[in-house]
């Protein structure tokens, strides 16, 4: 005799139970792994281009079909960012931004106009927990729900950087109040949150392995998020050069395993520092439009391949046709010997014939 249980605070051990109760709480995926709702990490050493990926990041969730990095989930839908580049501040980012947007065509940057935007505020969303009934804890709080409300038109926010989003509160101590700020905009907005973020100073000087606590303090908050990605930089030790930009996952739950970059994926800079996985796909950004005819541009969600004219011998393959004036009279008799072969076999043996009289003589 079996027993069927009923009650809502439980999930019966069945197929249709287990099948209704995905259903019901099923989040989109907005980046590959990240999730609707959810917090995840990009954690990176000072000056190796966190703030460039986060700027690309946001350029291919607004443009499915071309995949500059290949971190969003497959689905060919568009996605709006907001970007909150607090630690550079705007004098910092529009001038980079103004740089990418020489590589799109017009259509492009069209499409990332309605689908980009730009945090414009500097005060920070947290304060220490010192700090409560004062007024830098309710000034915090003010700022919190002013990006709440911004991001409500959005599906991802980058946050870039920590640090300097959360005020006086410390990475180690306020762990916890931090916590409830990423969630809360994550939550009430109803959006993904990426948080670029620093590693530890060891993890930057090569004293430590690259892992998923490599981010500084933060212990419940980066043990709660499921999606760490870390870019760094091979530094040649000789003469301090960049010799590759790398990316990989250090932490991803909800990445199916044969898609995580568990060893690090190259990225590569164009001439105005676009970050990007494959040249092929700026290439194709910048001839999206290639001839100007509004009835063709891109439609969001739609692939076109991009033109290439062949060249007018691959076009046009033909005959080089003979000209008999060019010809010396020797020559004439020999061509028009054409018995045996395409070339006749008196013209065959006489030419053998004058090849070894002239080296006999």
């Amino acid at each position: 005799m079996t027993t069927t249980l009923h009650n809502e605070d439980v999930i019966a051990l069945s197929e249709e139970d287990i099948n209704e109760s995905l259903a019901n709480s099923n989040k989109e995926q907005i980046l590959k792994g990240l999730f609707r709702g959810s917090v995840g990490f990009l954690i990176a050493p000072p000056d190796s281009g966190k703030s460039y990926l986060s700027l690309s990041i946001a350029y291919e969730m607004a443009l499915p079909e071309y995949p500059l990095i290949g971190v969003r989930d497959g689905e060919n839908k568009v996605l709006r960012t907001l970007i909150w580049p607090i630690e550079d501040s705007l004098p910092g980012t529009l001038p980079r931004i103004k740089a990418h947007l020489t590589e799109f065509s017009t259509s492009i940057k069209d499409r990332l106009k309605s689908s980009i935007g730009i945090y414009k505020h500097s005060d920070p969303i947290c304060s220490s927990g010192s700090s409560k009934h004062t007024k830098e804890w309710e000034e915090a709080s003010r700022a919190l729900e002013k990006l709440i409300a911004t991001a409500k038109g959005y599906d991802l926010v980058v946050i870039d950087t920590l640090r300097d989003a959360i005020g006086s509160a410390d990475v180690v101590d306020d762990d916890y109040y931090i916590r409830i700020a990423l969630e809360r905009l994550a939550n009430e907005a109803n959006v993904a949150v990426l948080v670029v973020h620093h590693p530890t100073k060891d993890v930057s000087r090569g004293k430590e392995i690259i892992n998923s606590v490599s981010g500084s303090g933060l212990s419940s908050t980066l043990s709660k998020s499921k999606l760490h990605l870390y870019l760094d930089q091979l530094i040649d030790k000789k003469d301090g050069t960049v010799q590759e930009t790398r990316l990989r996952h250090i932490k991803a739950n909800y990445v199916p395993f044969d898609q995580q970059w568990r060893k690090p994926i190259r990225l590569h800079w164009s001439n105005n520092s676009l970050l990007h996985v494959d040249q092929e796909v700026v290439i194709q950004l910048r001839n999206d439009q290639l001839d100007g005819d509004s009835d063709n541009e891109k439609k969001p969600g739609a692939d076109k391949p991009v033109k290439r004219r062949l060249s007018r011998l691959s076009e046009e393959p033909g005959l080089i046709h003979r000209d008999d004036s060019l010809l010396s009279e020797e020559s004439k008799r020999l061509a028009q010997q054409t018995s045996h072969g395409p070339f006749g076999g008196g013209m065959a043996s006489e030419l053998s014939e004058l090849r070894t009289g002239k080296s006999s003589k």
